[in-house]
């Protein structure tokens, strides 16, 4: 098996007091009706503005980072919050398709606690490594081919809550090739107009996504350019209410996956402390449950005001975020207010820049660390200092990290050198 190891920059831990400093105002908007979505930075604040509608599919543009995430590279996912709902027929030939009873197929949804999982991924075989849902690993050819079953994708476009029409299209995935190029075909519900798209995931290099309107059979670059951090849209979820679990839309703030946040329910904020927060990696972490729906014919939403949020930047910076208020589709406004919880940067002061490899990172079950010949002590500490796995390591030592929370974490060797360890 192929190693990749991630080289990373040796840091002295040195415990420092947590204070939270610079608090901001600040606010975002959707639009009228939430017709656009918006990138967010939390040190740039907005960084960009898309029309939320103007793509109905999106294919995964990041590399595979075996072992430990191929599915990352071949996610699909769909725009469920915009309408787009995805059916799996059983299926091959768009010629003489038979929609019959299409509302009884399985219908296929977006995860949402990752973006790695799509709509397109949902029914993937999770005991087989090889196998992604819409299509399996060749390992002669190296890529990922399609089952051959076709898609039906549905557009619907409402007024005043009730459907008016919609627009149907065939999507058959034939491979992503070489884990570089999409490759699909799309037709007409009768069949007609059958085409053949490619995608390079060359041209969308640092970005989750290449975006595809299947109406105007376009390639959408929606993405900014700048990082960000929360991706504030409206997007499908399944949602327990009165003893019943339904799938609907709603809008919220979906998390970049590199970034980490944890949610605190039900505290005073002013008593809130990091010390208080279980960071993850789930996208809908900060999601949409900081507000609640009063009804038709009242006024704006509700906030709930016990729900305070924490962010952990790639960069190391945490930030606090605690929302006020939410205008609903009059014009899409929700204002909150941010500060810097803590800075890593002034906890971890940089010692020296020689390297450590460990992988994979992040890690689910266990982390293997290179320490060279001769025995070395390493320990990973918890954010707050707390020694949590102390082991003697020499050459390639694997050490057990399954029952550590998932969060970010701290591994030292030999008492002054450490390196960030994110489990998941």
């Amino acid at each position: 098996m192929k190693k990749l190891v991630l080289q990373i920059a040796l840091l002295l831990i040195s415990v420092a007091p947590v204070v939270a400093q610079t608090i901001a105002n600040d606010s975002i908007s959707l639009g009228t009706g939430y017709a656009s979505d918006v990138y967010y930075s939390f040190e740039n604040g907005v960084v960009g503005t898309q029309f939320g509608a103007n793509w109905h599919i999106a294919f995964a543009t990041r590399p595979a980072a075996p072992p430990t995430n191929v599915l990352r590279s071949t996610t699909i996912i769909a725009n469920e919050g915009r309408n787009v709902q995805i059916y799996k027929s059983n299926q091959y030939n768009f010629a003489g398709f038979d929609t019959t009873g299409y509302r009884t197929w399985n219908a296929m949804h977006n995860s949402d606690s990752s973006w790695d999982v799509g709509a397109f991924n949902a029914d993937l075989i999770r005991s087989n490594p090889f196998n992604y849902g819409w299509g399996a690993y060749n390992m002669t050819t190296h890529d990922v081919e399609s089952e051959g079953y076709i898609y039906l994708l549905r557009i619907t476009k409402t007024f005043q809550g009730r459907t008016t029409d919609s627009a149907f299209k065939l999507i058959k995935i034939e491979k992503l090739a070489f884990d570089t190029q999409w490759v699909f075909h799309m037709a007409n519900i009768d069949g007609t107009d059958s085409n053949q798209f490619t995608i390079s995931k060359a041209g969308f290099n640092g970005k989750l996504f290449a975006y595809f309107d299947v109406m105007n059979k376009q390639v959408v670059d929606r993405e900014p350019s700048s990082p960000w951090d929360l991706y504030f849209t409206r997007y499908g979820a399944f949602y327990t209410q009165f003893g019943q679990t339904v799938f609907s839309t709603n809008t919220g703030a979906l998390s970049h996956p590199i970034l980490l946040s944890a949610r605190v329910k039900g505290t005073p904020n002013d008593s809130v402390k990091i010390a208080d927060a279980i960071f993850n990696n789930k996208i809908t972490t900060i999601g949409t449950d900081w507000k609640i729906n009063p009804g038709p014919g009242q006024p704006n939403f509700a906030i709930i005001d016990s729900n305070v949020y924490f962010a952990r930047l790639a960069n190391n910076k945490q930030y606090r975020m605690i929302f006020k208020s939410f205008d609903g589709s009059s014009n899409g406004r929700i204002r909150f207010y941010k500060d810097i919880e803590a800075d890593f940067v002034g906890l971890l002061e940089a010692k020296n820049y020689q390297t450590v490899a460990m992988y994979p990172n992040p890690a689910s079950s266990f982390v293997n660390v290179q320490v060279g010949a001769g025995n070395h002590n390493v320990v990973i500490f918890d954010i707050t200092g707390k020694a949590l796995v102390n082991q003697t390591a020499t050459g390639t030592t694997t050490i057990d990290v399954s029952n550590l929370n998932k969060g970010l974490y701290f591994l030292q060797v030999d008492g002054n050198k450490a390196a960030r360890l994110v489990v998941e």
